[in-house]
């Protein structure tokens, strides 16, 4: 099983124009990955915070969830996330933090990643944040090698149905390995519009470095009390995306489809619990 692993991750590299592997940016939500990626300007715990450090957990809101996403179908690619996030800290009313972890890849290359995260607000509907982890990928070639990484964000509520946001993950571009090879890092802008309490419609920019920019677009509907439907698409490569969220009184159960062009479709579940 190993060679045709290795086979697959080799075209998955080759195929698309941002490929997993050192610490690429890499979305865990089904919500937002069923939304074309949409995720810089969403309030979202309690996985905002892949998307933008600056993503607040409002009021007292608790929020724990898992991930498990499956890229296209093939088992040594698939994802494991796990993050906690918690606002109205005792040191700042205003403040949200969390923690967060992922791991990615299989026996032949796997990568594990922690992160702290911390966001406050710095003036008026403006918020900032900020993510500091420690970075570590295994290959049966190379061994164990680590790393710190930072990510940066900042979030602003322009009026009560428009949301703007940026981010920057791998800011410090860390270095692994005895050849100091550079993680890229990865800038994301956009905004998120609600014009009525069951519809947001999002918009954003990917800019991974050295790669071409990608166009994210989508949204999502809820169409009864416990369901949300949702739709999107992403440019470079052109991928079409869907999924649905369920909706339990303070439990949340997502699923996420992403249908590559050449590589077939991949899935995304999310479970999330606020308290």
């Amino acid at each position: 099983m190993r060679l045709p692993a290795l086979f697959f991750l080799m075209i998955f590299c080759t195929c698309t124009s941002s490929a997993f592997g050192s610490f690429e940016h890499r979305g865990p939500d089904a919500r937002v990955e069923g939304m074309g990626g949409v995720g810089v300007a969403l309030d979202n715990p309690p996985f905002g915070s892949f998307y933008n450090p600056a993503s607040d957990a409002p009021g007292n809101v608790r929020a724990i969830g898992i991930s498990y996403a499956l890229p296209f179908g093939n088992s040594s690619l698939d994802s494991f996330y796990g993050t906690l996030q918690t606002g109205s800290l005792p040191f700042d009313r205003n403040g949200s933090a969390g923690i967060s972890w992922q791991h990615y890849g299989s026996s032949l290359y796997s990568e594990t990643c922690t992160y702290a995260t911390y966001s406050t607000k710095v003036a008026g509907p403006v918020r900032a944040g900020i993510s500091a982890g420690f970075l570590e990928k295994d290959s049966s070639e190379k061994g164990s090698e680590s790393t710190l990484g930072i990510n940066l964000g900042v979030l602003a509520a322009v009026s009560p149905y428009l949301d703007i946001g940026a981010s920057i993950f791998n800011l410090n571009r860390p270095e692994t390995g005895k050849k100091q090879e550079n993680a890229p890092s990865t800038t994301f802008a956009g905004m998120a519009y609600k014009p009525a309490d069951n519809i947001v419609v999002s918009t954003v920019i990917e800019k991974q470095e050295k790669q071409d920019a990608r166009l994210r677009t989508g949204g999502e509907v809820r169409v009864l009390s416990f369901l949300n439907l949702r739709a999107g698409f992403a440019t470079n490569p052109s991928t079409f995306t869907g999924g649905a969220g369920f909706i339990f009184g303070n439990f949340r159960g997502d699923i996420g489809l992403v249908r590559h062009p050449e590589l077939g479709t991949g899935s995304w579940y999310t479970m999330r619990a606020l308290f």
